[in-house]
């Protein structure tokens, strides 16, 4: 640690009791976020169309079975019914598409590889394992997102000693000030879009590592209507989770570090119809924050 970084960290804790460290709170932690250039997640995350999800025309889909009913002759106007109609005959229980690159709002973000799962659970004796008792269709997009690059992993290692343990690293949170799921308005005027969050059973949105496998939620469907921009929400990561250890131990190690954030929904069968793939997606902006805790850095440090 450099000295004139402990020094401060020290005169700090010292100045607890007064208050006399604006930047440390009274439990002497340290958040490291926006200030430190920890990069920002501001896209709107698009969902591809019905054509890309079943990689072939709507109407061509169906072959020589029966179309299912109302089956639209435009893709832009396709519903989540029409796309389970095919999905069904088809016998599928998914469709995978993945988009390489996804253009972001914020400079210093970075984010690629949009994978787009879609789930049939339309028939309940069919895709058993995926739906697990639910009866209308699952969608989950995973966009990996580099949390740390060397210049940021360097500027965080600042405040830390080659000793510090993972457990200076206190919480793992983000500052949500937009989560909304929308979908292009019918008949409206281009960039005109409609809430969709009401016709949702269900929601989540999380974060794992780049390869998977740790998937940690981090807001859930109840909490939606409360992020604004003018009321910001921030959510902890279960500081037990896999990914939360892995993630401390990445930080503490100044590791260039990349991340999955997921989306999940489930669209219960009744609701099919009030939601089209083209034109529909979902905006997010949040600040991933670390808390570390000041008292412990300084003991790794002596």
């Amino acid at each position: 640690m450099h000295n004139a970084t402990l020094s401060l960290l020290l005169a700090c804790a010292t100045a607890l009791a007064t208050g006399a460290c604006s930047f440390l709170n009274a439990a002497g932690e340290i958040t490291v976020g926006a200030k430190e250039k920890i990069p920002k997640v501001s896209t709107d995350l698009k969902w591809p169309g019905a054509d890309q999800v079943l990689g072939k025309a709507l109407t061509s889909s169906a072959g020589t079975s029966k179309a299912p009913p109302g089956l639209p002759t435009s893709l832009g106007s396709a519903t989540l019914a029409h796309v389970q109609g095919i999905m069904t005959i088809d016998g599928e229980c998914n469709r995978n598409v993945i988009v390489s690159t996804v253009e972001s709002k914020a400079k210093d973000s970075l984010l690629k590889d949009l994978n787009f799962i879609i789930t049939n659970c339309g028939d309940p004796n069919r895709c058993v394992e995926q739906c697990q008792g639910f009866r209308g269709m699952m969608m989950e997009a995973r966009i990996k997102f580099q949390l740390l690059d060397a210049a940021k992993a360097k500027k965080i290692k600042e405040v830390l000693s080659n000793n510090t343990s993972p457990d200076a690293i206190v919480a793992i949170r983000a500052e949500f000030t937009k989560l909304d799921y929308y979908e292009a308005k019918p008949g409206g005027k281009p960039g005109e879009t409609l809430s969709i969050t009401k016709l949702f059973g269900n929601s989540e949105i999380g974060v794992s590592s780049a390869g998977g496998g740790d998937d940690t939620v981090l807001v859930r469907q109840r909490y939606l209507s409360s992020i604004s921009p003018t009321t910001p929400q921030r959510f902890a990561l279960d500081p037990k989770a896999e990914f939360t250890v892995k993630t401390k131990k990445a930080v503490i190690n100044a590791e260039t570090t990349w991340i999955e954030i997921f989306q999940r929904i489930w669209i219960p069968q009744q609701n099919l119809y009030g939601i089209t793939l083209g034109g529909g997606g979902v905006q997010i902006e949040l600040q991933p924050e670390f808390v570390i805790n000041a008292v412990k850095v300084i003991e790794g440090a002596l």
